[in-house]
């Protein structure tokens, strides 16, 4: 499947960023619920030498390793995705009493669900958006139902702000319009020995108002100017049903040392993919 598949869906729930024709429906397609709604395991996954992927064909988490603990972004649904994180991080060779930090891109339940069962087990911080953490407490349903527990948020982020644990850090880029405090990030992976820098856009949803689709522009172009000045080349996401991502996935947990890896786009890749980010809003702020 192309990675770069143009697909743009204007919805206020988790979707993909990219659909063929703009659509106006409040909620995802059949199809696309049909992933959101699949809980089926994936095989947790060493993609990094300090970076890990573990989730479901819904939505997955990634694990960055420092040398004073784990940074998690986003925790999927509910407890027992919770428990399917803390199981990964044990098949991976990490051990979850290491995790200090989980960085809940925005308060939709599929991302910060998973979040209290490990804050209260492990102690971990849980930061979000002061704006998004209020979005959270007063949505209760569709994608913020029953299911997902609030996240017991204890730190407050903002643009710019830079999370460190040992030798890591994960800079913060606050980018609203698919919720009105989502945050997106940048951090340093390790590839093989060698340093690239990865960008995870947070919210992908195309909001349906024109002032949300505004906002959504304006944090597109604010994302693309950060993740270019540290020469980004490494593109994550929570949905990886998203292109080709369980292919790459599956080529990444199974590539010996030197070979490629698919997370890795190189400059021509990353670029296509700011060309698409900047096509999609802008063809679902003119329909």
């Amino acid at each position: 499947m192309n990675r770069f598949i143009k697909v743009i869906i204007v919805a206020t729930f988790c979707a993909l960023p990219f659909l063929s024709q703009p659509l106006m429906a409040g909620k995802p397609p059949a199809h696309i619920m049909a992933f959101l709604m699949n809980n089926t395991p994936l095989k947790p996954t060493k993609v990094f030498d300090n970076v890990y992927c573990i989730g479901s064909v819904s939505v997955t988490t990634w694990a960055i390793k420092t040398s004073e603990g784990i940074i998690l972004i986003d925790s999927m649904w509910d407890d027992n995705d919770a428990k399917m994180i803390e199981k990964g991080m044990i098949e991976l060779g990490l051990d979850p009493k290491d995790l200090k930090y989980i960085l809940v891109s925005h308060g939709h339940g599929d991302h910060y669900g998973g979040a209290k069962y490990l804050a209260d087990k492990y102690h971990a911080k849980v930061a979000m958006t002061k704006v998004d953490t209020d979005f959270m407490n007063t949505l209760n349903k569709g994608p913020n139902g029953p299911r997902s527990p609030k996240a017991p948020v204890s730190m407050f982020l903002k643009d710019g702000d830079v999370v460190t644990l040992g030798d890591r850090s994960v800079k913060i880029l606050v980018t609203p319009g698919h919720t009105p405090g989502g945050m997106s990030f940048i951090f340093p992976v390790m590839n093989d020995g060698e340093k690239h820098n990865a960008i995870l856009w947070g919210g992908t949803g195309i909001p349906r108002d024109m002032k949300s689709k505004l906002a959504y522009k304006k944090s597109v172009e604010h994302f693309i100017t950060e993740a270019k000045k540290v020469n980004a080349d490494v593109s994550l996401t929570a949905h990886l049903f998203i292109g080709s991502g369980f292919d790459d996935l599956k080529a990444a947990g199974i590539r010996k040392k030197g070979e490629k890896n698919p997370f890795i786009l190189g400059k021509d890749g990353i670029q296509k993919y700011y060309t698409q980010m900047r096509e999609s809003i802008n063809k679902a702020i003119n329909n």
